[in-house]
């Protein structure tokens, strides 16, 4: 049903015909992801714990190490909710990144009263937090059990977006390169990340859409289309640079 009401929201047939803005994490860039000309559906950013000019201790857009933004959660918010009811053009929707725990719970409480006595605040949201470990076995910082609690309770409205932490080291931006593409050297996703994100899954959750690192789907692609042949609402939000290779095992 989410999926449904996203295309309609944007006119679209097909989730690939949607298009981003990333790191929408400045008033710069939030600007010029909303300006009549740009060709953005949706606005992906980073909600982060810390201070915005005189202003400690809040939910903030910057992806870390970064603990600091010209931008606050609640003025992102405002300034998309001001866009979507002035405008005549495209609509947009928000993707918000969950860098630190301590943002969830007073940024749902805020979308939660910004919708008042309505389901939604009346575009699509999408919420996602790494809470499973991924490929690199990395710890995530937020529980699944937190999360999943905290977007039912606060905001149900919102699409999960809950993913896996990901994790490699390299030597060098060529040695980075050479194992995008070697599969016998990369690590993708596992049957394990699989089951551990069904297991903690929450029944009758309905249009979950997984971001996946493009590479590491197409290498673990055996896990992934387990994933997916799970539940006919499951989705993938594939996210990285995609190689030719990427691009070949996506129209395959």
């Amino acid at each position: 049903e989410n999926l449904a009401r996203l295309l309609s929201y944007f006119g679209c047939s097909s989730p690939s015909d949607i298009t981003w803005s990333h790191a929408t994490n400045s008033c710069a860039r939030l600007e010029k992801a909303l300006a009549a000309k740009a060709d953005v559906m949706f606005l992906e950013a980073d909600v982060s714990w810390g201070s915005s000019g005189p202003l400690k201790d809040l939910a903030i857009m910057a992806h870390p190490p970064s603990r600091s933004s010209d931008l606050t959660f609640e003025s992102f918010i405002k300034r998309v909710m001001q866009h979507n009811s002035q405008t005549n053009g495209r609509r947009k929707g928000v993707k918000l990144d969950f860098k630190d725990a301590r943002c969830i719970i007073p940024c749902l409480e805020r979308l939660r009263a910004w919708a008042g006595d309505r389901e939604s605040v009346g575009f699509p949201v999408w919420v996602n937090a790494d809470v499973w470990r991924g490929p690199g076995e990395q710890k995530p910082k937020i529980s699944p059990s937190d999360f999943f609690a905290a977007c039912f309770d606060l905001y149900p409205a919102a699409t999960l977006s809950p993913g896996w932490t990901v994790w490699l080291r390299f030597e060098s931006a060529g040695d980075a390169a050479s194992r995008l593409l070697d599969p016998t050297i990369l690590q993708g996703y596992s049957q394990q990340h699989v089951d551990d994100a069904l297991r903690t899954l929450p029944r009758g959750v309905g249009h979950v859409t997984f971001p996946v690192h493009c590479s590491m789907a197409r290498v673990g692609s055996e896990a992934i289309i387990r994933l997916l042949e799970s539940d006919a609402r499951f989705t993938l939000t594939l996210w990285g640079e995609a190689s030719e290779a990427d691009h070949l095992w996506m129209q395959t």
